[in-house]
């Protein structure tokens, strides 16, 4: 009830908000808090779940990993058919909802991609980007402690997803339920270890992070094929972006396909050993 109250506050809120427009300047008028939590983030990740998710890299093998990694991309599916419809997109919810029954049947509940191969291919869809079709306001961006970049209104879609379409709510044991959430994480921070690199040569990772957090949500709530240049009047090609290691960042994307591990693999080969 109380993540219920928040949500409609925070609803409501954004609903009084004008919509910004696709290129319009970034609004953070936290950042000094803001950095200060990216800042902890980044020393627990660093502490914690970077070591935890190169080790889970190492033990795993390959096959595994990625059947892990396909179950919690089938799971977050539902997700996607839920806002497909919620957006009005009913073919693309034909095919997402098809997928499911696809991956969750034929792929042995998730482990297995067979959708892909029957091109029903894979997409991001969520609440924060249903809130935005509607016509809510982006609100400021903050960033969250442990969940990373955000802003109001993505904040607003997590709280509605996570008492709704998310799986975890429907687990009732404790244990069952931490350890469900734990796997996940650390699969998904797995798939991040080479897109790290980018941030640790960047002058100012906080800002890389926010400007390119706020581009990618805008162009997928827009469904754009340009690149949207936050606080320029330019739109650039999607295939032209030099940060392209850094889509594994953007939560919009859940993060793409294990189809990949065996390049990252090689890629690590060569990393420095810290």
């Amino acid at each position: 009830m109380k993540n219920i109250l928040i949500l409609l506050f925070l609803v409501f809120s954004l609903s009084a908000c004008a919509t910004n427009p696709p290129n319009g300047p970034i609004y953070d008028p936290w950042e000094n808090t803001n950095r200060k939590i990216y800042r902890f983030n980044t020393a627990l990740d660093n502490a914690v779940l970077k070591p935890v998710a190169k080790s889970y890299r190492y033990v795993v093998p390959d096959f595994i990993e990625k059947g892990i990694g396909n179950f919690f991309s089938n799971l977050s599916d539902v997700n996607v058919f839920v806002n497909d419809i919620l957006q009005g997109k009913f073919l693309q919810a034909a095919s997402d909802g098809g997928r499911v029954l696809v991956n969750t049947f034929a792929g042995v509940g998730g482990l297995f991609d067979v959708g892909t191969p029957l091109g029903l291919e894979k997409h991001y869809e969520n609440f924060g980007q249903t809130f935005g079709v509607w016509g809510m306001g982006e609100g400021p961006y903050v960033m969250l402690p442990l969940f990373g970049p955000s802003n109001m209104r993505a904040t607003a879609g997590r709280i509605t997803e996570s008492v709704t379409t998310s799986p975890t709510r429907f687990i009732e044991d404790n244990a069952t339920r931490n350890a469900f959430q734990a796997t996940d994480i650390v699969s998904r921070r797995a798939r991040l270890l080479n897109a790290g690199n980018v941030l640790d040569n960047a002058l100012d990772p906080y800002l890389l992070v926010r400007d390119f957090w706020v581009q990618q949500h805008r162009q997928a709530t827009l469904d754009s094929d340009e690149r949207i240049v936050p606080g320029s009047a330019k739109t650039e090609p999607v295939d032209s972006d030099e940060l392209d290691e850094l889509d594994e960042l953007d939560e919009l994307d859940e993060l793409d396909e294990l189809d990949e591990l065996d390049e990252l693999d090689k890629l690590e080969e060569n990393e420095t050993p810290t």
